[in-house]
């Protein structure tokens, strides 16, 4: 079948741009990485003292209004490019999930230094600190003091509304045709106390789905204390720990279970009991983890969009493990950065987050897929390196226990273009090669295939933003679309769109179920 031409003429396009390696005249702005935002202004400045002695600098208070209220938001780093900005908010991610880049006002003064010697130390990752309202969810207000001196808390979340719409109907007699609707809510409580030495946080989420049993859940995902001290810190209760740096696949990311009836971009991850003890150095942080209990991962049902076929049937899980769910996992990870590289290695000794599906059948004799969880061994690495406006990414591992020892990859790199048409709109090039060992026995959509996409941020009031890629596999003709885009309207409402589909999928393929099941997806949220 011949590509279309829109298709056939991307990869030119994007090629064309990097060699040419020439953008527009930018505005004249540096950037930072806002990581949090308070209505209380003295919340802020205490923050501001606490990332200095961590050993950032500079780090900034900039007034923020949004809606009908003032903020104080607390800005580190002061670049001159967003890539190089990029390679912060990824230092910073994990302690500050929510965190994005802002371009800057120029400076009028000279920024202040800490009242004590800053530290050498890196954060630990995901260390305790308010998270911010970012472009990805309107602003909301931070934790605020209460009565009792150094005790603050907050209750915050939001609730949203989802449809899918599917321009075909389900090639399965089971599922359903159609739009679909949901209805997803997460709050979050939030309390520090201790001068900002402990921390609790607690975030259910719920999912009313309209037509599959499945995707009606409800999780915890997160419940847990946190104790920080200046060179280590402490994490005991339900977590959620994200590792990788690539826009495609996180390879790397084995902490959490995948949370699949959310989406099967993978990115959504089921909280995880664990107890979590971080070493701070000049060296780097040592994290170590102990992951008692294990979350099967979650399956569309028979009526369920976007399933195999055979569906799975999650009541009938088998584990290598004689303790089944009870066994007790572990990890270990060091991280650090050497200037514009920042760099992870970890290990994990466990029950895998990825099952073996065999078949099987059901209480009735119909065929269905049975889920079975070997124990595993993996070693991964993950790197990412800012060097002006390129930004080069690499995840790769090797795992044994799954059958055959085998190894997988994915690599490239995000080029921007700053300023286009001389505005603030920037635009990324990105390419990522998607590698597995295994080839075409590998249980996954990519195993020697290309990415290619366009990133547009136009860096305006709104945070719009918008994604496009497409996955080339190098073996055949098949395509794989992705397209996000977001937008803020007021200070508490989001809508996303989201929309993938697929070409030149046959029944054969890995993933030939899903060929007829092409979406189109609106949220719109509300945070509070």
């Amino acid at each position: 079948m011949q590509i279309p031409p829109r298709t056939r003429t991307l990869p030119g396009l994007i090629l064309a741009a990097c060699l040419a390696g020439v953008a527009l005249p930018a505005t004249a702005a540096d950037y930072g990485v806002q990581v949090a935002a308070f209505i209380n202004p003295d919340n802020a400045e205490r923050l501001r003292i606490r990332l200095l002695n961590q050993g950032y600098e500079p780090v900034q208070v900039l007034p923020l209004i949004s809606g009908n209220r003032d903020y104080s938001a607390v800005v580190v780093g002061r670049l001159p490019n967003q890539s190089e900005a990029a390679g912060l908010l990824n230092r910073l991610r994990g302690s500050f999930q929510s965190g994005f880049i802002r371009p800057l006002p120029e400076p009028e003064a000279p920024v202040t230094t800490a009242p004590t010697a800053p530290a050498t130390e890196e954060p630990a990752a995901d260390s305790p600190a308010v998270i911010a309202p970012a472009p990805s969810r309107p602003a909301a207000p931070a934790p605020e003091n209460t009565a009792e001196s150094g005790v603050y808390q907050d209750w915050s979340g939001y609730i949203a509304l989802e449809t899918r719409l599917f321009p075909r109907d389900g090639r399965h007699p089971d599922q359903h045709d159609g739009p679909n609707f949901s209805l997803a809510f997460e709050p979050e409580y939030y309390r520090e106390w201790d001068n900002g030495d402990q921390s609790f946080v607690f975030k259910p989420f719920l999912r009313l789905d309209q037509q599959d049993d499945e995707r009606t859940h409800f999780d915890i995902r997160e419940l847990a204390w946190t104790r920080a001290a200046r060179d280590w810190e402490l994490r005991v209760g339900v977590r959620r720990v994200f590792w990788g740096v690539t826009e495609t696949v996180h390879l790397v990311d084995i902490i959490n279970q995948v949370d699949l009836v959310e989406n099967t971009d993978t990115e959504d991850r089921l909280g995880q009991p664990m107890i979590n003890l971080a070493l701070i150095r000049d060296w780097g942080t040592l994290d170590l983890f102990v992951l008692p209990g294990f979350r099967p991962r979650t399956f569309p049902g028979p009526d369920g969009r976007l399933r195999t076929q055979p569906y799975v049937d999650t009541e009938q899980v088998e584990y290598e493990s004689g303790a089944r769910h009870l066994h007790t996992d572990a990890a270990v990870r060091w991280s650090h950065y050497f200037g514009p590289i920042d760099i992870g290695l970890a290990h994990f000794r466990g029950t895998s987050r990825d099952p073996d599906l065999l078949p099987g059948t059901d209480g009735a004799g119909n065929p269905v897929l049975t889920p079975f969880y070997p124990i595993i061994n993996q070693t991964s690495l993950d790197l990412q390196a800012t060097l002006g406006g390129w930004l080069w990414k690499l995840e790769w591992l090797t795992r044994g226990g799954q059958d055959e020892r085998f190894t997988a990859a994915a690599g490239g790199f995000e080029y921007t273009l700053y300023g286009i048409l001389d505005s603030r709109a920037d635009l990324g090039l990105l390419a990522e090669y998607l590698y597995d060992s295994r080839d075409d026995t590998a249980p996954t959509l990519f195993q020697d295939d290309l990415m290619l996409g366009l990133r547009w941020t136009p860096n305006d009031v709104h945070s719009t933003e918008l994604l496009f890629g497409v996955v080339f596999d190098e073996d055949g003709s098949q395509r794989f679309y992705n397209l996000e885009a977001s937008r803020r309207f007021g200070s508490q409402w989001k809508l996303s769109l989201e929309a993938r589909a697929t070409s030149n999928l046959e029944a054969g393929d890995t993933f030939g179920s899903i060929r007829d099941d092409d979406y189109l997806q609106v949220e719109f949220a509300y945070y509070y």
